[in-house]
């Protein structure tokens, strides 16, 4: 039995493009084109791969697919415990992490508050007693009654800000450290330490580039065990030569709480024990750039046990600051590098440049001397053309020889250049620029002038003899510039030479 023949207009707008887009593909019947389009969806793409590669046996994953019906997600379990579990880990993780190093930035030598002269510190000694007689009181007051408090908190530590009682004069952070240096010297004697003679902040960025290690060591002489640390601990020879040594990378930076960068540096180590003593260095696992402490010793410490703290954290974070001085190391060659392969690109480049400027200055006073050469060929032309106007204009003013009646003749034999000898009268009145112009102009006159019409006198244009008349034995030149009339200059007859003027060898 035959199958019904399918009527296309009763498919949706949608379905007849679809059946156009895969016949024009497929180039199938149409008949059987409609059927595999139902069984594909109406899916254009499923259609012509089962056309091409035949069509499977799952016929509603087909269907979904060509739904785009996405697959269903695996609910989301969750376990108590394991979560428990994480968050001890991550508190673990986060009580392990070393403390941040900080950054205490001290005030300009350029701000710093001069001590006032001894007069004005007698006069107004007893305005700062009245002071503290009125300010003692109202500190007690406020102390019972804090929510009272009027005066302003420093931001970081939140007690109110530090006086300077101890009468120490405030230097800058290098003088500072020099001034404690110079007293731990006085006091305990000559000490061979890797002493660091510039402030906490200077000493934090040098150990951040090296990636080495910062010793951070806070005193105070109004403690009780100070002079034992310094004395005992700090000047033991082991700890003194593990601080010495070169391969250890360590710096020793010296600070009394009664300086103010000392002060603020205690402040900011949370410092509330003397002797106290900080180890600083670079902490990848915080950050690439990060300083963190990863030591802290507080209070007075036999030597052996204070060198073995030092000895176990150093030697833990060594691979580390190896590891990150490499990388710093190469990271620096292949700057090096890339700034000499800048700097030998921006070299080729310039001198690119530079022979392309010469290239172009060469081609451009080449083209200057084309220009220049045209332009002579072309005045040349045109003088040469004006030369020969003129020529001609000076042929037909030129004076007929006088007849043999007329008196007061002279009689010139004239030796040309280039032709015999030429005999010729003139007038004796004639002047000489007419012996000139019929020497100039004597081939137009014997060509007998020319059929074209007489030209006029060029303008612009001043004529130049390029010849000479002279006389032999003796010998006289008859220059026109002097001017005279032929019978002054000549005489009655003369034979005279004309003589070519060859101006570059003049």
């Amino acid at each position: 039995m035959a199958a019904p023949e399918i009527d296309i207009s009763q498919l949706s707008e949608a379905q007849q493009l679809a059946l156009q887009q895969y016949t024009s593909v497929t180039d199938q019947d149409i008949q059987a084109a409609v059927p595999l389009l139902r069984r594909s969806q109406w899916n254009v793409e499923i259609a012509v791969a089962k056309f091409f590669d035949g069509e499977g046996p799952d016929l509603v994953a087909e269907a979904v697919a060509a739904q785009n019906v996405p697959p269903p997600r695996a609910p989301r379990r969750e376990n108590l415990q394991q979560n428990l579990l994480r968050g001890q880990i991550n508190a673990l993780r986060e009580e392990h992490r070393p403390d941040a190093a900080p950054r205490i930035v001290p005030q300009p030598e350029s701000q710093a508050i001069p001590q006032p002269s001894i007069l004005l510190a007698i006069l107004f000694t007893p305005f700062q007693l009245l002071y503290k007689m009125i300010a003692a009181p109202i500190r007690y007051f406020l102390y019972l009654f804090p929510f009272l408090r009027i005066f302003p908190r420093n931001p970081t530590t939140g007690t109110l800000r530090r006086v300077n009682t101890s009468g120490r004069r405030p230097l800058s952070p290098s003088d500072a450290s020099q001034r404690v240096q110079r007293e731990l010297a006085e006091e305990y004697g000559e000490i061979e330490l890797p002493w660091s003679n510039v402030g906490y902040a200077t000493s934090l960025d040098h150990i951040k580039r090296e990636f080495s290690f910062l010793l951070v060591v806070l005193i105070s002489p109004e403690h009780d065990d100070t002079s034992t640390f310094c004395r005992e601990t700090l000047m033991n020879p082991e700890v003194v030569a593990f601080l010495h040594d070169p391969n250890n990378m360590i710096r020793l930076w010296v600070g009394d709480v009664r300086d103010a960068e000392a002060y603020q540096v205690s402040t900011a180590l949370k410092c509330n024990k003397f002797p106290f003593t900080a180890l600083i260095c670079n902490t990848p696992e915080v950050g690439s750039t990060a300083v963190s402490v990863v030591l802290r010793n507080v209070g007075p410490m036999e030597p052996t046990v204070y060198l073995a703290k030092l000895r176990s954290v150093h030697a833990t974070r060594s691979s580390q600051l190896e590891t990150g001085r490499a990388n710093y190391a190469l990271q620096n060659s292949e700057r090096n590098l890339r700034r000499e392969q800048d700097s030998a690109y921006e070299r080729s480049l310039a001198q690119d440049r530079e022979r392309a400027r010469q290239r172009k200055e060469a081609e451009e006073a080449v083209q200057r001397a084309e220009k220049l050469k045209l332009e002579e060929e072309a005045n040349a032309t045109l003088l040469a053309e004006k030369r020969q106007q003129w020529r001609r204009w000076r042929a037909s003013q030129v004076l007929s020889e006088p007849g043999p009646d007329e008196k007061d003749i002279v009689r010139i034999a004239l030796k040309m250049p280039e032709a015999a000898r030429v005999i010729r009268r003139f007038r004796a009145s004639d002047p000489i620029d007419e012996l000139y112009s019929f020497v100039e102009c004597y081939e137009i006159i014997q060509d007998g002038g020319s059929s074209e019409k007489t030209p006029g006198k060029p303008s612009d244009y001043k004529h130049e003899f390029a010849f000479r008349i002279v006389s032999t034995l003796p010998r006289v030149v008859y220059d026109i510039a002097d001017g005279g009339r032929i019978g002054e200059k000549v005489g009655k007859s003369g034979n005279l030479i004309v003589e070519p003027i060859v101006y570059h060898e003049e």
